[in-house]
């Protein structure tokens, strides 16, 4: 029979109803028991159902696998390794975006890299960011779609701020000004958002981006809305002056040329080279080094992405046409017609009159740079494109909350401050010779399995695993993730 005056004061306080106190080698632990009537020897027997704790000085210390399950039932795991990495690697561009928007700076660099990260539309940015790392190391930003949306109206409503911090971008000699069409919008409220056809032959509500990109430092540097029933030079001129720049070269689409236009361009005082594609059947191109067969009629090749490019180039008055041949394309684009006459899509005299124009682009431009070159800034505006595609795409997911220019021109500033983040890993990713295995998508996926769990009250950081540790320590960013 239990005799409590054996135990002290501190052990008595934890004695409730239905437990009891045992004394084991000195020490004291409590036990839950309950009274069940025993049919043989017919009176109650004492059961002991189970283990609640060792008692000290300091209070009840619960079974292990209490504690275990408590820590498990409060464990959290928030990525930590890709946010951690990029934050890291963009230093200077948070310490603009702070003095430039010293309200708004977290909320635009979160958006942003969720941007960059996920392609994250508004209704998703506080989902990722409450799952990131980025929430305790900036608590409590304001990211919900609401918040977003009228932060976007606030910071689009400055575009002299907005200036002012792209220009802080405008870095090195050499700039290309690209025209990224057909960004769509819907709503009734935005004026930029004016009726105009785009390269995909559509008429919808739309508007035009003129973007200038440093082909020094590889990134962007400055942007600007254009409404979407504007096709015009004129806007690659008021894009320049708006953003200060002295000397640039406009890489076009074939929907720019024009004798108009080049007209226009050559007796402008400014300093604005221009590379513009023609069309295949345009009667500037010169085809007779194809047509003879005879690669001694070219002025020489190139090597291009392990691609052996062709390239002729013929003056017209004062103008510079330039011929390229790229004999991997040539091959693809004769085995789709090939398989498209196979099909009776197209005739087979459709062949006979295109087949020295395919795998060949031509461009007219006032450059004097090499064909190489010329060549190189063909391609760049590609991918220029193609990184700027996945915003353009998910307008259509934001536009529920844009309902004003404004907010269009503040939507528009977050997109740029993701292609910074964007071209600034791809930059480190070249400088150490990572991109021939590595995309910065890749390098997001890799880094983003290090995590960060939380266990009680204490953070700890999950293992990394050996190909991000690989890369963590190429680009020399190990201890920043660990």
């Amino acid at each position: 029979m239990e005799r409590r005056v054996c135990h002290p004061g501190w052990v008595l306080k934890h004695k409730r109803k239905g437990t009891e106190i045992r004394q084991l080698r000195g020490y004291y632990y409590l036990y839950k028991i309950k009274s069940v009537y025993d049919p043989q020897r017919k009176r109650a027997k004492k059961v002991t159902e189970r283990f609640l704790g060792k008692i000290t000085e300091d209070g009840l210390i619960k079974p292990k696998y209490e504690r275990v399950m408590e820590n498990l039932s409060s464990l959290t795991v928030k990525e930590f390794g890709a946010s951690s990495m990029i934050i890291k690697l963009s230093g200077d561009i948070i310490e603009l975006l702070k003095k430039s928007f010293p309200s708004f700076w977290k909320e635009m660099l979160v958006f942003s890299v969720e941007r960059f990260f996920h392609a994250s539309p508004m209704k998703n940015v506080y989902h990722y960011y409450a799952d990131s790392y980025l929430s305790e190391t900036y608590p409590n930003v304001a990211v919900l779609p609401k918040q977003v949306s009228n932060m976007l109206k606030i910071i689009g409503n400055q575009r002299g701020k907005n200036v002012e911090f792209m220009k802080n971008f405008i870095e090195g000699d050499e700039f290309s000004i690209i025209d990224l069409t057909h960004t769509f919008s819907f709503s009734e409220n935005i004026i930029s958002a004016t009726l105009g056809h785009n390269s995909e032959k559509e008429y919808a509500p739309q508007i035009n981006l003129s973007l200038i990109f440093s082909l020094d430092k590889h990134h962007p540097s400055f942007f600007r809305i254009v409404p979407g029933s504007i096709r015009d030079i004129s806007t690659f001129l008021l894009t320049v002056k708006e953003s200060g720049i002295k000397k640039a070269i406009i890489i076009g689409d074939k929907g720019f040329y024009s004798e108009e236009n080049i007209n226009y361009l050559d007796k402008k005082e400014t300093e604005l080279d221009y590379i513009f594609p023609l069309k295949r059947n345009s009667s500037l191109i010169d085809y007779s080094p194809i047509i003879s067969g005879n690669k001694k009629n070219f002025d020489g090749y190139f090597l291009f992405e392990k691609r052996i490019i062709w390239h002729y180039e013929k003056m017209i008055g004062n103008k510079r046409i330039l011929l390229f041949l790229d004999e991997k394309l040539k091959m693809e684009e004769e085995k789709d017609m090939m398989i498209h006459i196979e099909d009776k899509k197209i005739p087979l005299n459709d062949f006979y009159e295109r087949q020295f124009r395919i795998g060949t682009i031509a461009v007219i431009t006032k450059t004097v740079l090499s064909a190489r070159k010329v060549y190189e800034l063909l391609k760049s505006r590609i991918e220029i494109e193609i990184a700027f595609d996945t915003f353009k795409n998910i307008l259509h997911a934001d536009r529920t909350y844009m309902r004003e220019d404004t907010q269009l021109e503040g939507w528009m500033l977050i997109n740029f401050i993701s292609m910074l983040l964007y071209y600034r890993l791809y930059n480190e990713l070249s400088k150490h010779d990572i991109l021939k295995k590595f995309s910065p998508k890749d390098v997001i996926l890799h880094f983003s399995r290090v995590k960060k769990i939380k266990i009680g009250e204490k953070w700890q950081t999950s293992e990394v695993p050996k190909t991000t540790r690989l890369l963590a320590e190429k680009l020399k960013i190990y201890e920043h993730i660990t």
